[in-house]
């Protein structure tokens, strides 16, 4: 597509005012082309920008576009749309400009007219083009808008739609959570609380040593065997750093997403990057880049990441056999019987309902009886459905015929159990 004959055939026997706007659009057309072509649509508009605008200096970045936008309205005397911007609603209900063009004024000095283009993109974070006339004065408004938007509004971030998001509502969370809501053998739930209280209080042992003051642990075992709530009780710990949060990566540009993810740590440092079922998100088509982010030339100091899988089997071994990717691995199995009645007591003990009557401890000695190979996921799952079940009849004191429920609902639990372990079964069983 020709820029040039576009801007001629649209603007024929317009205004030269509407003729200054048109190429703008012609250029946004032309890189919406080659969007769907192949990708690289930040070249057209350069290009654009050397044929129209000589004089102008460009800097190119990627970044969070609702934030970067926001930061930018706060930085600029003024920032006006060239044309309406078309939305994007994502997976999560989020919306987000799929492109867009702005004209705009650096603070001070309504002369220096700036362009700011966000290049077509279908996900949360895009390639953004700031041109200006003044290059140092260009660069320390690109310098503060970048460092603004890059800090989070809540201590909480996770990564979806292709872009860290505050999470307010996962802080909330987490910050109920404690060490003693874990359930795991003594001498294990001891070690990893050594393991990153040293990291976060250890920081001149490191330096002394000339230990790079990085940490990586990995927690692997069943899924709802508290891998998640080991996070959760590192991030409610220690609620001077951020807490970021991974569980899903695009396959579009992974490789972009994972520099990404590593870029928005370093900028937070100190501060934990949780990257949750580690074992499906980095494969032989982005273990390179993944392993250069963690342990390749770059300075990942402060960065304690925590990291799990449900499927140890499948986790790729260049990730296992150097420590300086993954110093520590602990694996979290099934809780035996003690640390089930454990479980069960720290449940009973919460219900605002319990009778003064029941034997906390009795209950629990009875409740986890036929509940070997059950997660800690399961045991709350057989409570939440006995007082449920209890609700429903009417009961709402929880006396002595609760355990009766509980027991029912174990007996259901254990038969789902065995159906999904057998696939035949199971299907059988949806049935």
């Amino acid at each position: 597509m020709d820029i040039q004959k576009t801007v001629r055939t649209i603007t024929n026997g317009a205004s030269s005012a509407a003729n200054e706007a048109d190429w703008r659009r012609a250029a946004m057309e032309q890189a919406l082309l080659l969007a769907a072509d192949d990708g690289t649509p930040p070249f057209a508009l350069l290009n654009a920008f050397q044929q129209y605008l000589p004089g102008h200096e460009a800097r190119v970045f990627s970044e969070d576009r609702l934030r970067l936008l926001s930061a930018l309205r706060r930085h600029l005397d003024e920032m006006t749309p060239v044309f309406t911007q078309a939305l994007y609603r994502s997976d999560d209900e989020t919306t987000f400009p799929s492109y867009g063009w702005w004209r705009g004024a650096l603070p001070g000095d309504e002369a220096a007219t700036l362009e700011i283009i966000l290049s077509p993109a279908f996900y949360g974070s895009g390639s953004f083009i700031i041109a200006g006339p003044s290059g140092p004065a260009l660069d320390a408004l690109v310098a503060r808008v970048l460092d603004e938007a890059a800090r989070p509004t809540s201590r909480c971030l996770r990564f979806a739609s292709s872009s860290w998001q505050d999470a307010p509502e996962m802080e909330s969370e987490t910050d109920k959570i404690t060490w003693d809501d874990i359930v795991l053998p003594p001498a294990l739930l001891t070690d990893i609380r050594a393991t990153i209280d040293a990291f976060f209080t250890q920081q001149e042992t490191f330096r002394a040593l000339r230990f790079p003051w990085r940490r990586g642990m990995l927690l692997v075992g069943p899924p709802g065997t508290g891998k998640t709530m080991v996070c959760k009780a590192a991030a409610a710990t220690y609620r001077d750093v951020p807490f970021l949060y991974v569980r899903d990566l695009t396959s579009r540009g992974i490789q972009d997403v994972i520099a990404q993810i590593f870029t928005r740590a370093r900028k937070l440092a100190p501060c934990i990057l949780a990257i949750e079922d580690i074992d499906g998100l980095i494969g032989k088509d982005n273990r390179t880049v993944f392993l250069n982010e963690l342990d390749g030339f770059r300075n990942n100091d402060g960065i304690l990441i925590i990291a799990s899988s449900n499927h140890p089997e499948r986790i790729d071994e260049a990730l296992l056999k150097r420590p300086s990717r993954f110093d520590r691995v602990y694996h979290i199995g099934l809780p035996d019987r003690a640390e089930r009645a454990e479980y069960c007591r720290r449940i009973l003990a919460r219900l605002p309902n319990l009778s003064p009557d029941v034997d906390i401890a009795a209950l629990s000695e009875r409740a986890v009886e036929g509940t070997e190979g059950f997660t800690p996921a399961f045991l709350k799952e057989a409570f939440l459905s006995a007082v449920l079940q209890m609700a429903q009849e009417g009961r709402y004191t929880l006396d002595e015929t609760f355990a009766a429920a509980v027991q029912e609902q174990v007996d259901t639990l254990r038969k789902y159990q065995k159906k999904a372990n057998n696939p035949e079964a199971h299907a059988h069983f949806q049935n």
